[in-house]
């Protein structure tokens, strides 16, 4: 039996995470998740016009990459991959868990999520699936790997209209 890694030392080690995240990092993400139900879709499960819940505000760790410039029929465009891991214990809070196709908004970019992944787990075990019981390990966080994405295809944000003319922005 490990001497390290038990339950005692996993919340030791949440309450030192939560801390540093929160208070430290102070890096908030705002996580708009699919609503599948309310998105129509066609006989290929595609969809064109898609709808999202309300945003989620979500401290986290990000990793983000250069961008990589293209240019194509269209003109020029850009790219950029970006990795974000967020704590499993305040997505337990916030009883949320974010899934491939949530958008989600940082750096005044949006961010489609392509892959969530969960196997950061301290001490290498994994409490759920490790053969000597669950009195050991914690799965720490949740890696969601993304991509940028174009505002105008999410329909998060009207972003087809004009100002407003009574904004103070337009008085001289």
């Amino acid at each position: 039996m490990a001497l390290f890694g038990t339950n005692r030392d996993a919340k030791f080690l949440a309450s030192v995470n939560s801390e540093i995240i929160n208070s430290i990092v102070d890096t908030e993400i705002e996580f708009f998740q699919l609503n599948i139900e309310t998105s129509n879709s066609n006989i290929y499960g595609e969809s064109e016009s898609k709808s999202y819940l309300d945003s989620l505000l979500l401290p986290c760790l990000i990793t983000k990459n250069e961008k990589t410039a293209n240019m194509d029929d269209y003109g020029h465009n850009y790219s950029r991959e970006i990795q974000f891991a967020v704590s499993r214990d305040m997505l337990e809070k916030a009883n949320f868990y974010p899934e491939v196709g949530d958008i989600v908004f940082w750096d005044n970019e949006y961010y489609e999520i392509g892959n969530v992944d969960a196997n950061q787990y301290f001490a290498g075990k994994n409490p759920e699936t490790w053969p000597n019981g669950d009195s050991h390990g914690y799965s720490v966080s949740i890696l969601c790997n993304a991509h940028i994405t174009k505002l105008s295809t999410q329909q998060i944000k009207n972003i087809r209209n004009g100002g407003n003319n009574n904004s103070p922005a337009y008085r001289f």
